[in-house]
């Protein structure tokens, strides 16, 4: 555990020094006003980053729970997919909810 903690801090030290030193050498060429956009597009990078992960996270936690679901309901014996013309497509998430509550009645 102590090895991963200096694993980070040295992965720290090392993009710290190599941001530094392009940020000297871009300061030094081109002045303090490229030097704040640069920083400024840099936030933007990274806060739509991050929000694109925090989303995608979202959208696989929902995605994984859908799946528990329909599991659940396959146990239990329920049929999880749509008379469609597609069979293979899963019920839709109020579907799943109404088989949850009917299974539950039976109960």
């Amino acid at each position: 555990m102590m090895q991963n903690k200096k694993k980070e801090i040295n992965k720290d030290d090392f993009l710290s020094d190599r941001v530094n030193a392009l940020v000297s050498n871009i300061g030094s060429q081109y002045g303090e006003l490229l030097l704040d956009e640069l920083f400024k597009r840099l936030n933007n990078t990274i806060n739509d980053f991050d929000n694109e992960i925090n989303a995608l996270f979202t959208s696989l936690k929902e995605q994984e729970e859908k799946k528990q679901s329909v599991i659940g309901l396959m146990k239990k014996g329920k049929t999880v997919t749509k008379d469609a013309q597609n069979d293979s497509e899963l019920i839709s998430d109020w579907e799943i909810k109404l088989a949850e509550i009917d299974q539950g009645e039976k109960k």
